[in-house]
């Protein structure tokens, strides 16, 4: 498939998705684009939003992909998510965990429920999101994850899952329907099949997604721009990490590619909302912020 129909296909399952979830473009846009920046996304938000359901969807529009999925409580081990070790081998003092339809094996993953492990368990997802590598019997050796969604009912508190959040370079909060008329849309819509839905993509099409974002140029005007409001939000101490930073870039080469650019616009910024916060107190700051320093740009370009 050529990068045009592919791309077709991305705007096809954006297009669905919008139709069958109200309020909820920014989580779906955001999604597909994390998955082509090979970024992970976290979903924030109350039981009942639709936050696994969205992302189940998402997943279902991937083909010849495989997919780890796992619903997250106190009691999850470590060996539930990486693979438990292999008794016969640990006898002779090697220790290599039986991976198969485990994280170490899946392009994509979706932890529902995700904080809800404990520090020693959420930890050792650390350097699969990080590095994509895992360690079997002291080898470091290449995972082929993409993305890891996660989605959560509350915030995190525990200083010890501090850093497994912080990988998550998405962050988006989730509540229930606000407009009425979009709650009515909700009770009175028939129940609608992926069947319906014209396009679906495969591993090998968000390959090519992410070679054509490597194309795509960032002006120097843009970052000066973020260059503005990592100022700004220093002044409020909100302190995005210099690799947060970084990585937006990614984010917004990606949702260039899927609104058909080489080149990353001005408007393309308003995702950083979703990146920039660390806090949940934070997030009213960051929005303004963010929204404040692309409205005057735009507003001088009038």
């Amino acid at each position: 498939m050529n990068i045009s129909n592919v791309i077709q296909q991305i705007n096809y399952i954006d297009a669905y998705l919008n139709e069958k979830y109200y309020e909820r473009s920014e989580i779906i846009f955001c999604s597909l684009v994390s998955l082509i920046a090979a970024e992970h996304m976290l979903l924030i938000g109350p039981p009942g939003a639709a936050k696994s359901s969205v992302l189940d969807d998402i997943c279902d529009f991937i083909r010849e992909v495989k997919l780890f999925k796992w619903t997250m409580n106190k009691e999850t081990k470590i060996d539930e998510i990486l693979g438990p070790y292999e008794p016969y081998r640990m006898e002779y003092g090697e220790y290599i965990r039986l991976t198969q339809n485990k994280l170490p094996e899946a392009d994509l993953a979706f932890l529902d429920e995700t904080l809800r492990a404990t520090g020693d368990t959420l930890n050792s997802l650390l350097e699969i999101m990080n590095e994509r590598t895992f360690i079997q019997n002291n080898i470091s050796t290449k995972v082929p994850l993409i993305s890891l969604f996660g989605a959560t009912n509350s915030y995190p508190k525990d200083e010890d899952i501090q850093a497994l959040y912080d990988r998550f370079l998405v962050r988006i909060r989730i509540d229930y329907i606000k407009e009425s008329d979009n709650l009515r849309g909700l009770l009175t819509q028939k129940p609608k099949s992926s069947d319906e839905v014209l396009g679906s993509i495969t591993l090998e099409d968000i390959k090519q997604l992410r070679l054509e974002m490597k194309k795509v140029q960032v002006p120097e005007l843009i970052i000066d721009m973020i260059i503005k409001m990592r100022d700004q939000l220093f002044k409020k101490e909100i302190f995005p990490s210099d690799r947060r930073l970084r990585n937006s870039l990614n984010l917004l080469r990606a949702a260039a590619v899927v609104r058909g650019r080489n080149i990353v616009e001005v408007s393309d910024l308003y995702l950083l909302k979703h990146v920039f916060w660390l806090y949940e107190k934070d997030q009213d700051d960051v929005n303004e912020i963010v929204t404040h320093v692309i409205e005057k740009e735009e507003s001088q370009n009038e």
